[in-house]
């Protein structure tokens, strides 16, 4: 008989002996099986096409290009179609389209012959601020061709952006994707407070919001309308402006706080341009050569810019006058006149005791008179003698009543928000 002690040993020999078998078991290689053989295998597959019938009719549009004839643009749109042709030709509306605007956009519907079904071309809108505009429109009928105009509903958006100026306003507005036509306004409201001729810096900041109007049946993106807001940060200038309609018909530019933009006069005549000459006691004259004062301020400008009245008045004088050239005397009250010249013609609608209005057109840059270049001779006259344009402050406009006030913050809220949100974007952006 074994002791326990004996039985205890066997026990632990037989788990050791176990133990190494598993071990061995697992570690024990395995064998490569050799892949078969690589084939490739090439069977030519026969594809008939099959042509899918098309029923109906569908939709195509073309941008009008620069110099393109109503020839052309109809090749475009679908197959050529002299009976058409013919019949923009002769037709007293469809006559529109021999003189095509760049730009347009022309929507045709077109069958699964390729014939042209009908033809629809913008025509001018009955303003830049309305979303009322009128369409022409071709359809070929079973007595041939007929043509209507169309009144067409605009679908009015508000688009924002933001820029910052590296060389000139112009160029950081195009590159931010603002239409020249919003541009080109925005000296306009903020004449009286900022010189855009040349108080333009580097790192200037614009943030805007203005509308477009884009007709819902094409895919473009429209025409612009006017400008909501906008706001201008120079130095630490900041100018803010948004449009609001006190009553029917009277509406205008207000600041964020209430305080009307309109000024008694505008800062310059002229649209966005330079000052060449100063007002100053003593310089050389450039025709005559000699030393004398010049009593008001050149802003150079390319020949047929518009100049403006820089306020409500009467046309005092409206000719031509040796030195000056063709000239326009604006009298605004007892005290104080305008004076325009060098003018390469005058508004033809202008003429002595005619009243104007602020920013009236009234004439057009030119080199008249003793004049070495084309630009707008402007002086600003205080019983009679000429005095600093720059220095004469324009004095602001009528305050709201609380009531109006009530009302504007009322109907500019979504403004302002919207002009904070870009403040929001800008500080994330810099952090």
């Amino acid at each position: 008989m074994q002791t326990s002690a004996g039985k205890r040993l066997a026990a632990a020999l037989a788990a050791a002996l176990s133990v190494a078998t598993i071990t061995a078991f697992a570690v024990a290689p395995l064998t490569e099986q050799p892949l078969p053989p690589r084939l490739l295998v090439v069977e030519p597959l026969r594809l008939t096409p099959t042509a899918r019938p098309v029923d109906g009719a569908f939709m195509r549009q073309a941008v009008v290009t620069r110099g393109e004839s109503i020839g052309t643009l109809l090749r475009r749109l679908g197959d050529q179609d002299r009976e058409l042709a013919d019949f923009v030709r002769s037709d007293n509306h469809a006559r529109r389209m021999l003189r095509l605007t760049p730009g347009s956009t022309v929507l045709a519907e077109v069958d699964a012959s390729n014939r042209i079904r009908t033809l629809a071309y913008p025509l001018e809108s009955a303003g830049a601020q309305t979303r009322h505009a009128f369409k022409l429109v071709l359809r070929r009928g079973d007595a041939g061709w007929q043509s209507a105009i169309e009144p067409v509903t605009l679908e009015r958006t508000l688009v924002s952006r933001t820029a910052t100026v590296t060389t000139s306003l112009f160029a950081a507005a195009d590159k931010a994707g603002i239409p020249d036509e919003i541009t080109a306004r925005i000296p306009d409201i903020f004449a009286a407070d900022l010189d855009f001729h040349r108080d333009v810096r580097k790192g200037d900041q614009l943030r805007i919001v203005y509308e477009m109007f884009s007709d819902p049946s094409t895919l473009t993106e429209g025409r612009p309308g006017r400008i909501a807001a906008v706001e201008y940060v120079s130095d630490d200038k900041r100018l803010e402006a948004v449009w609001f309609e006190r009553g029917p018909g009277e509406g205008e530019y207000y600041g964020f706080d209430g305080r009307t933009l309109k000024k008694t006069f505008l800062r310059a005549p002229i649209e966005f341009t330079r000052i060449s000459s100063g007002f100053t006691n003593g310089r050389r004259h450039p025709v005559h050569g000699d030393w004398r004062a010049h009593r008001g301020v050149d802003y150079a400008a390319p020949t047929g810019t518009r100049i403006l009245s820089v306020a409500e008045g009467t046309v005092e004088f409206a000719g031509t006058q040796r030195g000056y050239g063709n000239v326009v005397v604006i009298r605004h009250d007892r005290e104080r006149s305008t004076l325009y010249a060098h003018m390469s013609r005058i508004a033809p609608e202008l003429s002595e005791g005619r009243k104007v209005s602020q920013g009236q057109l009234i004439g057009f840059v030119g080199q008249t008179g003793w004049a070495s270049g084309p630009h707008v001779h402007f002086e600003f006259q205080v019983n009679g003698e000429s005095v600093d344009p720059q220095a004469a402050m324009p004095n602001p406009g009528a305050p709201m009543d609380t009531q109006t006030r009530l009302r504007f913050r009322e109907a500019t809220a979504s403004l302002r928000e919207q002009m904070r949100w870009h403040d929001a974007r800008q500080i994330a952006t810099f952090e």
